[in-house]
């Protein structure tokens, strides 16, 4: 299942359990609402089968092969402390916000290969109709000044070629790098796209978000803090992270509360670390990790943001640029020969 079918499968288990209906019911009625759609049908009917003979929703999501670890976990974990209801709707909503914030992203990228097509559009347009049109008028001209005028455009023809397979380029790198993303190698594209400052904040902090998310969702089910640490571990991307959160789980078991070894780690910024030793001793520490999530939510939109605020001027500019100076190019010369003539 990807996010939003997570997302909508969760919601749905919360709501019909809210209203009385058992796990096992409730995956039987979506399994025959699958039957409609085909939509997850194969992971329904294996749950549905595993269900009926005894087993409990987590085994039943594990036994489907559809659902990852920490998912199975958390749900295992809140079946033991009787929280399930609230997990339910905790998964959804991560799940939901996980499938939003893929769009976005997704959004951010698609922008620019559209803007790419147009510039590659306009060099095709250029390259044969414009140039050809010039080409025409200036060999039927004689003269130093007809001969200087081809020079400027052949120039220009050049130029508008190596511009083009540029853009090219650049558009088939961008597809590429979907399609890697899509295709289970998004660690590689990452990578490439860590280099430059701003992918690289947004990757950890969404990176930040995940285990965040999965964190606050381990510790509404009832887990120990080091327990709830070690189980949203998987879904950390990033080395740096990875390494602050074992650094973590150690600190914890030498004694420190999470909120100490998490200060002292820096895993999030000055003010939200400021906030977690106050809220842990006053045993507000699932709100103030809402509000927590809430502010990575926020970076996470304004690192996107920034990403296509930058992109769009700067494609948009070089296509200016770029029409302007092959119209000077082409018109110039044009114009030298008829005052010339005049």
């Amino acid at each position: 299942m990807n996010a939003n079918e997570m997302g909508s499968f969760f919601e749905n288990m919360g709501m019909m359990i809210k209203a009385g209906i058992t796990p096992s019911e409730a995956v039987g009625l979506l399994k025959e609402e699958s039957e409609d759609t085909d939509k997850g049908n194969a992971a329904y009917e294996a749950m549905a089968r595993k269900m009926s003979e005894g087993s409990s929703l987590a085994d039943a999501m594990k036994g489907s092969e559809a659902f990852p670890d920490y998912a199975v976990d958390m749900v295992d974990a809140s079946e033991y402390t009787g929280k399930l209801e609230g997990t339910l709707f905790h998964l959804s909503d991560y799940y939901r916000t996980e499938h939003s914030m893929r769009n976005t992203f997704v959004s951010a990228v698609r922008y620019p290969i559209i803007l790419l097509f147009m510039v590659i559009v306009v060099l095709i347009a250029m390259l044969a109709i414009v140039f050809p049109a010039f080409y025409g008028v200036y060999n039927n001209l004689t003269g130093s000044l007809a001969s200087s005028s081809l020079n400027y455009i052949n120039v220009s023809f050049t130029l508008c070629k190596v511009l083009m397979v540029i853009m090219i380029i650049l558009v088939i790198l961008l597809l590429i790098g979907v399609f890697m993303w899509r295709g289970g190698k998004s660690a590689t594209v990452r990578g490439v796209l860590s280099k430059i400052s701003t992918f690289r904040q947004l990757f950890d902090n969404l990176d930040l978000y995940r285990f965040t998310s999965c964190f606050d969702m381990f510790i509404s089910s009832g887990e120990m803090q080091d327990e709830a640490i070690a189980k949203s571990l998987p879904v950390a991307e990033t080395d740096g992270l990875k390494k602050k959160l074992n650094n973590c789980i150690e600190k914890m078991r030498t004694g420190l509360s999470f909120s100490q070894a998490a200060s002292e780690e820096k895993l999030y910024d000055p003010i939200n670390n400021r906030m977690l030793i106050p809220a842990e001793r006053s045993g507000m520490l699932d709100s103030i990790l809402q509000k927590i999530l809430t502010n990575l939510k926020d970076n996470n939109e304004t690192y996107v943001a920034r990403i296509a605020n930058t992109v769009e001027p700067l494609l948009t500019g070089f296509l200016m640029i770029t029409l302007g100076l092959m119209l000077i190019s082409l018109m110039v010369p044009l114009i030298g020969i008829m005052n010339s003539i005049g």
